[in-house]
């Protein structure tokens, strides 16, 4: 379910999965090996060792199963003001989905009606008793025909395995389908197993209204090993006059371990048939002279990857971003794995590409910001995990004109010594062993090629705030303006909340607020959120150490014990441009207050906070 950095005392992850569940074998938990880069991975669960045994097939749970039918024929409607914003979720109390999150909003519209809009999420379901707990995060769809006044909520059938999220959405126009791309894998119960991570796409051919199962496009598992896909996307060439007219691009991270971690190269298939048939994936990130670091891959080959995204220009042009982190000589203390910017470019449909070219260089590593308590790099002052990828977008007005969006640190921090590196995460309350937070500025940075990505500019600064800042999703108006939209405290670190905020080139920013006449907050509450309990598998033991403690006051709320706790709020945000020239942009808010049925240990009360909701508006 995304990217991560992790740490233990033998050394530092700065680029492996967050995938979105814990992946190992029965009794593999011990601490990695002595390697240069241990594997770690959940979404917002305790982190695990990969290392280990491949993991055995989850046993069918009858109950469960029944569970999961329940789900899975669940729909309901939604609706509100686009011009202030919608909550696109049902918040079903029957499903006890009132409390638990949706997050990694991604959203597409229809080239043909700028009206019909299509989003995805990973939709979490969580049934608690004291005997047992039942988990399953499903792919959740959100369709609507009227620009986003009323929503239809529900999810994407199940494909080989129970378990979806990572959500893609994309139009189809040539073969007049919706398509819906995300993970695939079978599970437990309680999340705590699990296999065969494939990619599956879905198709709607009514327009996102009802789901085929999936397609398994990129099959992971394989006997005496583990591959795992994670953090896919798609895109579909919408474009009458490119020769690949109808082509859609499917990219992911493969996440190889035999048992140890091998490699995590960028992968893409692609479809001429509105998705009933795929190519056999390969691989694409190549080799550069950069890719010094290896784990296991052959000299200056570009596989320890992440967060590949695909963008089709107006001529059929394919350019894949993605982030990578082997380029030593560019990490200012050994072992912190600051990342690189790589675009690789197809221009025949993707059967070829390019070598992968350096966009630019980030200030993302393990010294260059602070840790939470669960061992993930966050922003200063918060809990929340976080990531530096963004976007690629190319101007539908000039094919050569591509744009990269990220969030960075821009400088390196100057308190970093090899020695900090050992002390990860580091101590309450501040969990920054680098000294990485104070002074420190997250910004939403651009770089932009006016040559199709042979040469490209330094990278600049979209807005200039003095907030922390991230999460960036960028697109273009049909006009070539540039529009992005981020998360962002609402005040100088260390801040309690953000806010969603939407920038357009030459015009500003604006603050994107929650319905406060729903009794909502008019901030996201990231600190004083639900979602910890519902989206962290934290065993009981560890819940002091990781939350506020007995007594423990966060003005202007008292008696916050259980508050301040590490949350997923996901590792990015969306924004989808129409024909008419219409924004349309979803992000995870945490505005609505919820009860959770976990007991809260510290009051011996169902634990309490915000919420984390689907939010939709419309510019």
């Amino acid at each position: 379910m995304g990217w991560k950095r992790a740490a233990s005392a033998a050394a530092i992850s700065a680029l492996l999965c967050q995938l979105t569940v814990v992946v190992l074998a029965s009794g593999a938990g011990a601490a990695p090996p002595d390697r240069a880069r241990p594997a770690f991975a959940s979404v917002g669960s305790t982190p695990r060792a990969l290392e280990g045994p491949v993991a055995d097939a989850p046993q069918t749970d009858p109950k469960f199963e029944a569970y999961l039918r329940l789900i899975e024929s669940f729909t309901c409607d939604s609706e509100g003001s686009p011009a202030r914003s919608v909550d696109m979720s049902c918040n079903s109390v029957a499903l006890s989905q009132d409390f638990t999150p949706d997050n990694e909003i991604a959203i597409a519209v229809d080239p043909a009606d700028p009206q019909h809009l299509v989003a995805g999420s990973n939709d979490y379901f969580y049934r608690y008793s004291p005997t047992r707990t039942l988990v399953s995060v499903p792919t959740g769809f959100f369709t609507s025909f009227d620009g986003g006044q009323t929503w239809l909520d529900g999810q994407i059938p199940r494909g080989e395995g129970n378990n979806g999220g990572d959500a893609s959405p994309a139009f189809d126009v040539k073969n007049g389908v919706v398509l819906m791309a995300g993970l695939d894998f079978t599970s437990t119960p309680t999340r705590s197993v699990a296999v065969n991570g494939n990619i599956a796409v879905s198709r709607s051919t009514d327009g996102g209204r009802n789901w085929a199962g999936g397609v398994v496009v990129m099959d992971g598992g394989g006997p005496g090993q583990q591959v795992f896909f994670d953090k896919e996307w798609l895109t579909v060439d919408n474009n009458p006059g490119s020769p690949y007219y109808g082509r859609a691009y499917l990219t992911a991270t493969r996440f190889l371990f035999t048992p140890d971690y091998e490699e995590s190269p960028i992968m893409l298939s692609y479809s001429d048939d509105g998705g009933l048939t795929w190519t056999q994936p390969a691989e694409i990130s190549g080799s550069h002279p950069t890719c010094t670091f290896q784990t296991a891959g052959a000299a200056n080959d570009c596989d320890e990857d992440q967060f590949s995204i695909p963008e089709v220009a107006s001529d059929g042009t394919l350019y894949v971003h993605f982030l990578n982190g082997q380029n030593e000589a560019e990490w200012e203390v050994p072992g912190e794995f600051d990342s690189q910017l790589m675009v690789a470019r197809s221009d025949d449909g993707g059967v070829s590409f390019d070598a992968p070219d350096v966009v630019v260089q980030l200030e993302d590593g393990a010294s260059d910001t602070p840790w939470n308590v669960l061992g993930r790099q966050t922003v200063w002052g918060h809990q929340l995990r976080w990531a530096s990828a963004g976007n690629i977008s190319v101007n539908p007005t000039d094919p050569q004109d591509v744009t990269m969006v990220f969030s960075d640190r821009g400088t390196p921090n100057p308190n970093a010594t090899e020695d900090c590196l050992a002390r990860i995460p580091g101590r309450p309350p501040l969990y920054d062993p680098c000294r990485a937070g104070p002074g420190s500025e997250l910004s939403i940075y651009g770089v932009r090629s006016l040559d199709g990505g042979d040469t490209w500019s330094r990278k600049f600064e979209i807005d200039g705030s003095s907030h922390h800042a991230w999460f960036p999703w960028a697109d273009h108006k049909p006009d070539g303006t540039l529009v992005v939209a981020w998360d962002e405290d609402t005040t100088g670190a260390p801040a309690d909340a953000f806010n969603h905020v939407l920038w357009v080139e030459g015009s500003g920013r604006e603050v994107l607020r929650p319905n406060t006449a729903e009794g909502r907050s008019p901030t996201e509450q990231i600190d004083i959120s639900v979602t910890f309990w519902t989206a962290q598998y934290v065993p009981r033991y560890a819940w002091p150490r990781i939350c506020g403690p007995e007594g423990y006051d966060d003005p202007p709320l008292t008696h916050a014990e259980g508050k301040d706790c590490s949350a997923f709020h996901g590792d990015y945000t969306g924004l989808a441009v129409g024909s008419d020239g219409s924004i349309n942009i979803v992000w995870t808010g945490l505005n609505r207050q919820a009860t959770s049925d976990q007991i809260d240990p510290y009051t011996g009360l169902p634990h309490d906070g915000f919420a984390e909701d689907a939010m939709f508006a419309r510019r």
